[in-house]
């Protein structure tokens, strides 16, 4: 069951034609039995919450892997979480490695 938790930070921009959020929640947001989630993207809602007990490079892969997801959704690929996580963890070392990369401005982080 989803919560209506406010996000401890969030931004909103229009991608692919509708009004996407990013949020940073308390890591209690995405507590699933004894496992606790990096990000969680809810797709009706276009909103992808990503986990603030994350360290800041942490969460922009895992904001990468989250919009893995959404281009799935989008493209109706199916993919499981192994080749999404997969996809995402080459994508963001890529992309990283070549200096393409842009690391979201997280509110605490201390690269802005």
């Amino acid at each position: 069951m989803d919560t209506e938790t406010k996000p401890l930070w969030a931004t909103t921009r229009e991608a692919m034609g509708r009004v996407w959020t990013i949020g940073l929640y308390a890591d209690d947001l995405h507590m699933r039995g004894n496992e606790t989630s990096a990000g969680r993207v809810w797709h009706m809602k276009q909103n992808i919450a990503i986990n603030a007990a994350s360290p800041c490079d942490g969460r922009d892969e895992s904001l990468l892997h989250e919009i893995v997801h959404v281009a799935d959704d989008s493209l109706g690929l199916a993919l499981d979480e192994r080749a999404t996580t997969e996809i995402a963890s080459v994508l963001y070392a890529l992309l990283r490695g070549f200096g393409l990369w842009k690391e979201f401005p997280w509110p605490d982080s201390k690269r802005r």
